[in-house]
């Protein structure tokens, strides 16, 4: 089942605002929520993208620029 628009707005603010302190916590709020999802919805594409994008932060690097 997709997620609702107001859980995924949410979520996509707090992954867009993550930093080095919080970073673990929102990714684990982000893999809770893909747990939920079928591996077919497209919103776990989109969520499984969100922590790729984490996973730089917490390297320290931006999500999308090139180093």
């Amino acid at each position: 089942m997709p997620l609702d628009r107001e859980q995924k707005a949410k979520l996509r603010d707090k992954v867009s605002t993550a930093n080095k302190s919080n970073v673990d916590a929102v990714a684990d709020e982000v893999n809770a929520t893909l747990a939920t999802l079928d591996a077919d919805d497209k919103d776990h594409a989109r969520l499984t993208g969100w922590l790729e994008d984490l996973s730089v932060v917490k390297g320290g690097g931006v999500p999308g620029k090139f180093s």
